[in-house]
């Protein structure tokens, strides 16, 4: 990239611990050494000033690194801004800018820097433009797109409306869940043609409940399996819908493992197995693919790999995890070949458990690429391709004890927060964060996606429908792709008028959502009804 007088451009520095890891919060020396050349100040930022060579250079506790750059004649006498003139908040909108000499031509590779203004008068001036030209607003209004290439400055300007994806969810059904908080469920059709939702159980629950929701608004309990554990936290179904498996953690004999499930009669589920082999830590997680079972030990804090080809007679086939001092894993999950794995402070791992390109197969999954980021514990990974082609992983946090939050159980100091990072998953051996979703004061726990809809159980802050489609990047929470949220409390939950939504799944039109305090919730998403303009 042309260097040019005038131009202004920004170099960043990381410094590197001995293991390779790198050192967040440092303090960084810039100089130059011609700065009758280029000047550098204290963040990095570069200014050409003449034409000739210069060195910068970047210190960090007496050990130093260098750049070198060559400072031309700014040839640049014009800079060509061009983009959509109007948009919705929260598309994201590419303007291209063009830096032309004296006689017209194009000039090429040339940096070019960005900025935008806002016309209104605001604190916040509600929208951001990438280096690379992308810009998305927050907030509607007029705002100006000027580029700058040298000492040369083009603009364009770009009017934002409001998104006007509002949509209300309304109550078709409810399942109460007892005496006992509601953990994870899964919605599918059974053998017998019917529908059905089976739904954990947490803290002394011991079972995992069987319901008939063929009639979305009359979910009938059918059944329910009990077993030896203090909680039920996940259950999951084969694609064929003839196995079930639920987890097992707290068990009086310190046996945990899983339960195997046989759903020839899928109103009445029956034990087929109980497998504690290398599990007896507790299994926090569970995830199908085809006849392979991906378990989450609580114990080695690795990924067992177990075959249920014969439902009766469980096997492990393969084991993953990382070499890391205190990891934690947490859940997975697997889509195409490909296995998402939230290892909390360690990141989200992507592994090849199938796909092949990196030579991995179900039982021997190969590590692809993993992504940690300061703030906030991986929770939970899914990956979703939208109709427009744009591939994310939508990774949620879970963040307890935080005072300032609203109380899962009534009890000051005892909220959650966290929020959803969305990384660019077009390339999985290079992830990137690019936007987030985060409601304040709240914390995301799973999440569901289906027809550009996130569906997240946001604990305290209930359901929250979210608009995903085409390209992403900022904060959806402030650009108003919200489009719904339903409050899953009430008057006859345990703790009352408490939302702590734990995980939706769409299916066949409605939503199904897991409240720990309130049980089962069955709605619909609408849009919404305008008043007419009088």
């Amino acid at each position: 990239m042309r260097f040019l007088t005038g131009s202004v451009v920004q170099l960043h520095a990381r410094a590197l611990a001995d293991d390779g890891s790198v050192r967040e919060t440092v303090a960084v020396t810039w100089t130059s050494n011609r700065r009758r050349l280029a000047t550098v100040d204290a963040h990095g930022f570069v200014r050409g000033i003449r034409p000739g060579d210069a060195i910068i250079t970047a210190a960090v506790e007496g050990i130093e690194a260098t750049f070198a750059l060559t400072v031309e004649e700014d040839p640049v006498a014009s800079v060509e801004v061009t983009g959509a003139s109007r948009a919705r908040t929260g598309d994201v909108i590419r303007f291209e800018a063009v830096p032309r000499d004296a006689e017209g031509g194009e000039l090429g590779d040339i940096a070019v820097d960005f900025t935008v203004a806002s016309f209104q008068e605001r604190a916040n001036m509600g929208a951001s433009v990438y280096p690379d030209g992308a810009f998305v607003a927050e907030r509607p209004g007029l705002y100006r797109i000027a580029a700058t290439a040298g000492g040369s400055t083009g603009q364009a300007f770009i009017e934002v409306v409001e998104r006007g994806v509002e949509h209300e969810v309304h109550v078709v059904g409810r399942g109460a869940g007892g005496e006992h908080p509601t953990s994870d469920l899964w919605a599918f059709t059974g053998v017998d043609g019917r529908d059905y939702v089976y739904t954990g159980t947490h803290l002394g629950g011991q079972r995992m409940l069987a319901w008939d929701v063929t009639d979305p608004a009359n979910p009938i309990l059918t059944d329910y399996v009990e077993v030896d554990a203090r909680v039920v936290n996940d259950v999951k179904v084969n694609s064929r819908g003839t196995v079930a498996v639920i987890t097992r953690e707290g068990a009086s004999d310190r046996r945990n493992g899983i339960v195997v499930l046989d759903l020839t009669d899928p109103a009445h589920p029956v034990v087929a197995d109980t497998y504690t082999d290398e599990l007896t830590g507790g299994v926090h997680n569970v995830f199908f693919s085809g006849d392979i079972l991906y378990a989450i030990h609580n114990g080695t804090f690795d990924v067992h790999i177990l075959d249920l080809s014969d439902p009766t007679d469980v096997e492990e086939v393969g084991r993953w995890g990382i070499e890391s001092r205190g990891k934690y894993l947490h859940d997975i999950w697997v889509l195409d070949g490909m296995a998402y794995v939230s290892y909390w402070n360690d990141g989200v791992y992507i592994l090849d458990a199938g796909d092949g390109r990196w030579g991995g197969t179900p039982t021997e999954p190969v590590e692809v690429s993993h992504l940690a980021y300061p703030e906030g514990n991986t929770h939970f990974a899914y990956p979703y391709t939208n109709a427009d082609g744009h591939r994310y992983l939508f990774v949620g946090d879970e963040i307890f004890d935080c005072e300032d939050c609203i109380s899962r159980n009534a009890v000051p100091g005892d909220g959650s927060r966290g929020f959803v990072h969305i990384l660019d998953l077009e390339d999985p051996e290079n992830l990137r964060e690019v936007a987030r979703y985060e409601v304040p004061e709240a914390g995301a726990h799973n999440l569901w996606i289906e027809d550009d809809r996130m569906y997240v159980a946001y604990y305290q802050a209930g359901l929250r429908v979210v608009d995903v489609s085409g390209e992403l990047r900022g904060d959806l929470y402030r650009q108003g792709r919200e489009m719904a949220w339903l409050p899953t409390g009430s008057p006859d939950a345990r703790v009352p008028n408490s939302p702590m939504a734990w995980g939706p799944q769409p299916f066949k039109g409605h939503v199904f959502v897991s409240d720990m305090h309130s049980g089962l919730w069955v709605v619909r998403v609408e849009p919404k009804n305008r008043a007419p303009v009088s």
